[in-house]
């Protein structure tokens, strides 16, 4: 009894770990597309973040489909599905990420085209390199 509280206990803190790791890099994302659409001072455009929205999506659908049933057993999900379901879910985590790739790149060539239209320039001043990326700095042209 005691280690299904264990990993019912774990598979929580699992599934809200990775809903929290998708859903702050996907708004970050939103509001800076937001802020180019409304012209804003400065943008951020932060190119390998930009893969998240998409290329996480498969990882949390995948747990966010299969984790109710091992919960309600106190199993691990290895445990509770089939080979086949597990090598299905890895097929569509990777297709996802494969496809948040192509979006992060169309999206960047989006971005940098509204950029351009809208008359902004980088700054390599305010430029910030962190963990989750290279997020690049563009300041509205005074031209």
């Amino acid at each position: 009894m005691q280690s299904k509280v264990k990993v019912r206990s774990a598979g929580v803190l699992l599934l809200t770990f990775a809903l929290l790791s998708w859903i702050y890099p996907s708004y970050a994302v939103y509001c800076d597309y937001v802020g180019l659409l409304n012209k804003e001072a400065e943008v951020r455009v932060s190119i390998i973040t930009l893969w998240v929205p998409i290329g996480g999506l498969g990882a949390v659908l995948s747990l966010l489909w299969m984790s109710p049933r091992a919960l309600y057993q106190g199993k691990g999900i290895g445990k509770v599905y089939s080979p086949k379901a597990m090598q299905l879910a890895n097929k569509i985590t990777i297709y996802f990420a494969l496809v948040g790739v192509a979006f992060a790149a169309g999206w960047t060539y989006h971005s940098l085209d509204l950029l351009e239209k809208y008359g902004y320039v980088y700054s390599r001043d305010l430029t910030k390199i962190t963990p989750t990326g290279v997020h690049l700095m563009y300041v509205k042209s005074s031209n």
